[in-house]
């Protein structure tokens, strides 16, 4: 008798501990979306932008084009991504922080390795993912808005 009591004290606590952590981790996941979702989509597109920048220049840098046309640089991208957001990010870490990528669209070991050396030189969250930090903190090529004509690299920030 006292083994069957003890035997279903056990499983009885087992079970609501079960019960308590499956209950616990669905509202964390309930709470916690995907870092992707906070953003209108993966980079596909480059944007010019002067907002922030050194009066008379723009840069340009990796942003996300709907199907309805609207653009936002609010865009992501990480190990796997690939089009013309990767290539301009790739053009760009070239450009600004030296490194010698193969731009072709592919996000890649190589590319994931340049991205966060970068943040890393700006200070921001060095975890190889493109996204808000990135956007506003890394530098970009600067072209005079006039003549067209490169002029170094600049952030928005």
């Amino acid at each position: 008798m006292f083994m069957t009591i003890c035997s279903t004290r056990r499983t009885t606590g087992i079970l609501t501990i079960g019960a308590l952590t499956a209950s616990l981790l669905s509202g964390a996941m309930a709470v916690a979306p995907s870092a992707a979702a906070a953003y209108a989509g993966q980079c596909n597109i480059n944007q010019v932008t002067s907002v922030g920048v050194t009066p008379g220049y723009s840069i340009t840098r990796p942003a996300y084009q709907s199907g309805g046309g609207s653009r936002t640089a609010n865009c992501w991208m990480d190990y796997g991504s690939t089009g013309s957001g990767v290539e301009w990010l790739q053009f760009s870490l070239n450009s600004c922080y030296g490194f010698k990528l193969a731009t072709d669209g592919e996000f890649g070991s190589a590319t994931r390795s340049a991205l966060v050396s970068a943040q890393g030189q700006e200070n921001i969250t060095a975890d190889g993912q493109y996204g808000t930090q990135s956007s506003q903190y890394l530098k970009f090529p600067r072209y005079r808005e006039i003549t067209g004509d490169r002029s170094g690299c600049e952030s928005i920030n």
